[in-house]
């Protein structure tokens, strides 16, 4: 008996950890410039009506680190913001233009452009 009570509580400090820290749910594109370069963008917590947007961008010279924010519009299906990310840090002469959208507390990019030129990548 006793260790069925010391593994029902075992589980129950589990599934109450689980619901205390929600998950990160981050989305990953890849993109062709010069050589493949990956955007991972998570959701943080919402902060009011702000969510707070991380952006890890990787490349083979590299990776950085961005931090946006996205406010949240009430009754809205979706919330954007427009960020551009300078790829100097990872010795490109290039920006990526891109549009996130978020909504199911999630992040991602819906549309991205590499400037110069307007290139259309997503």
């Amino acid at each position: 008996m006793r260790t069925f009570v010391a593994l029902l509580a075992f589980l129950a400090a589990g599934v109450s950890a689980a619901f205390a820290q929600p998950a990160q749910r981050c989305s990953h594109d890849t993109f062709d410039v010069n050589g493949p370069v990956t955007v991972t963008v998570c959701a943080g917590a919402a902060e009011g009506r702000n969510v707070a947007v991380t952006e890890t961008v990787k490349a083979a010279a590299g990776s950085f680190t961005h931090t946006t924010t996205i406010e949240v519009l009430p009754g809205a299906s979706a919330s954007r913001t427009i960020d551009d990310l300078s790829l100097a840090q990872l010795k490109m002469p290039y920006t990526l233009h891109i549009t996130l959208a978020y909504r199911d507390g999630a992040a991602s990019i819906e549309h991205a452009l590499l400037l110069p030129g307007a290139v259309p990548l997503k």
